[in-house]
C-alpha cells in the first residue's frame, strides 16, 4: 500500500525493511536514507525505541509514522521526541505530500548546518539563510549578523547592528531573562539547542529553535558564540491545535464511557459502583507493576466499562436473590463477549474491547468465554480479573452478603499462579495491605 503510494507519487522507492533494533543500526550505518517510515506498532520493537536509534545515531532524516490507531496524545508526544508527522492508514493519500514537505525541510536543515559549519572555519554567514544567524563576543556585542537577523529586527543592514550589545538590540529585560545565561554557558564550553519565545517586531511572538555553538580561536580559545535561530511558529501552532483536538477528543471519549458505565448500573443497582470501584484497584495494581501511564489509563477506561455486556442479561437474572441456575449462568457467561461487540465498534486509542473480552479468563485455562491460558491472556485482562474478584467478594451482592476484604485476598492468594497471575496478585495484596488502599 505504500509502496503503491509513493510510486503514484513519482517516487521510484529502494527500500530496507528492518523489524529489529540491530537491524535498524545496521541500516543506518550501512548507507545514507533520505527518510524513514515507521509503522507505530511493530511485533519487535516500539516506535518509541526506533526513533531513539535514530537520534543516538546523529542522523538528521525525516521520521515519519504511519499507523491506523495511534491516538493523538501518543503523536503529539512522538513528535515532541523528534519524530516529523505522522499519517494515518485511513488517509494514506496525505503520505506523498507530507514526504515532499519532510524532504524539502530536511535539506533546509542540511543547508542550515552547512552554513554553521562555514561559521566555525571562516566567520562568513551564509546570507542567503532564512534563519538568523551573528556572531556575539565576550562583551556581549554582535561583530558579525546576516540579512535574515537585519529583516527580522527591521534594521536596514548589518551596519545598523554590528557594534551594538545583545541588550541594545533585545532589550535589557529579554537580555537577561532569556539570552544572557545561554551567552554565559556557551562562552563556557556548552553546546545549547532551546526553543524560545520573543516579540518580535510586527510579528508579535515567535518561538524560535535557537542554537548557541561556541566559537574558538586559533588557540583553541572560545572568544565568541554563533547563535542560529529558526522560526517554528507554524510548528508550535500546529502542536497546540494537536493537543486542543485530543482535549476535544478526550472529553467526548469520557463522555462515551461514562455513559455505558451508567447503562449497566442503571440495569443492574445491586452492582452500583462496582466498575468504578474494580477501576481504582485494577488502575492500582498497574501502577505497583509499574507500567506506562498510557496502558494504565487503557486499564482504567476498559475497567469502568468492564460489564457493559450485561446489558444483554435480564435484570430479574442480575438482581436475583439467591443461586442462580445453570441456565442462567450460562446466560450472564456471555457478557465479556457482548461487551466485546459493544466496544469493538468504538475507537478507542487502547485494546478496551479486548481487554473487556479476556477479563474473566484464568491462568490455568479454565475461565471464559475463549479458556485463554497463562500469557495469551492480555496483561490488562490479567489485572481487571483479579480487581473484579476483590471487589465482588468485598462488596454485597443479591445473592450473597459481603464476604470482606481479607476473604477476598485470601482468595487470590489461595489461587496465585493457578486462576490468577502471581505478579498481579502480589501487587493487589500489597496496594491493600501495605499502601492502604481504601475504596470509595
Amino acid at each position: 500500500m505504500i509502496l503503491r503510494e509513493l510510486r503514484q507519487g513519482g517516487y521510484k522507492p529502494v527500500y530496507e525493511r528492518v523489524e529489529t533494533e540491530s537491524a535498524m543500526r545496521a541500516a543506518l550505518a550501512s548507507k545514507e536514507w533520505d527518510l524513514i517510515l515507521s509503522d507505530y506498532n511493530m511485533p519487535c520493537f516500539s516506535t518509541p525505541e526506533a526513533l531513539s536509534i535514530l537520534k543516538k545515531s546523529g542522523i538528521d532524516v525525516p521520521f515519519i509514522i504511519i499507523s491506523g490507531a495511534i491516538g493523538e496524545e501518543n503523536a503529539v508526544q512522538l513528535m515532541k521526541e523528534g519524530a516529523h508527522d505522522y499519517v494515518m492508514k485511513g488517509h494514506i493519500q496525505r503520505l506523498v505530500p507530507v514526504i515532499k514537505r519532510e524532504l524539502q525541510e530536511a535539506e533546509e536543515r542540511k543547508s542550515r548546518r552547512k552554513a554553521e559549519d562555514l561559521y566555525r572555519k571562516s566567520d562568513f554567514i551564509v546570507n542567503a539563510s532564512s534563519d538568523m544567524m551573528v556572531l556575539i563576543n565576550r562583551n556581549y556585542v554582535y561583530e558579525t549578523v546576516n540579512k535574515s537577523f537585519c529583516k527580522a529586527f527591521k534594521k536596514g543592514g548589518p551596519k545598523e547592528v554590528v557594534g551594538s550589545s545583545v541588550s541594545d538590540v533585545w532589550g535589557r529585560e529579554i537580555f537577561q531573562q532569556e539570552i544572557k545565561n545561554y551567552l554565559d554557558c556557551c562562552l563556557n564550553g556548552e553546546d545549547i539547542s532551546t526553543e524560545t519565545w520573543f516579540d518580535m517586531p510586527g510579528e508579535g511572538r515567535q518561538c524560535f529553535e535557537t542554537s548557541y555553538t561556541p566559537y574558538c580561536d586559533n588557540n583553541g580559545d572560545i572568544t565568541h558564540v554563533i547563535m542560529v535561530a529558526h522560526n517554528i511558529t507554524n510548528r508550535k501552532i500546529v502542536e497546540q491545535e494537536l493537543n486542543e483536538s485530543y482535549q476535544k477528543l478526550q472529553k467526548a471519549l469520557d463522555g462515551t464511557v461514562h455513559a455505558l458505565s451508567t447503562l449497566v448500573e442503571m440495569r443492574d443497582p445491586y452492582t452500583a459502583g462496582h466498575q468504578k470501584r474494580v477501576a481504582m484497584i485494577a488502575r492500582a495494581i498497574a501502577q505497583e507493576i509499574g507500567l506506562p501511564e498510557d496502558y494504565i489509563q487503557g486499564i482504567w477506561v476498559a475497567s469502568l466499562i468492564h460489564d457493559v455486556g450485561k446489558i444483554r442479561v435480564p435484570s430479574d437474572i442480575l438482581s436475583k436473590p439467591g443461586r442462580i441456575s445453570k441456565a442462567e449462568f450460562e446466560l450472564i457467561k456471555e457478557h465479556p463477549e457482548t461487551g466485546y461487540e459493544i466496544l469493538s465498534k468504538i475507537e478507542f486509542p487502547w485494546s478496551v474491547a479486548d481487554i473487556v473480552l479476556q477479563h474473566h479468563e484464568r491462568m490455568d485455562g479454565s475461565g471464559y468465554p475463549q479458556g485463554l491460558k497463562g500469557n495469551d491472556i492480555l496483561l490488562a485482562s490479567r489485572i481487571v480479573g483479579v480487581a473484579d474478584v476483590v471487589e465482588a467478594m468485598t462488596y454485597h451482592r443479591p445473592y450473597r452478603e459481603a464476604l470482606g476484604l481479607h476473604a477476598a485476598l485470601d482468595e487470590i492468594k489461595k489461587n496465585k499462579g493457578i486462576l490468577y497471575d502471581p505478579e498481579v496478585v502480589d501487587a493487589c495484596i500489597r496496594i491493600f495491605l501495605e499502601k492502604g488502599l481504601k475504596l470509595t
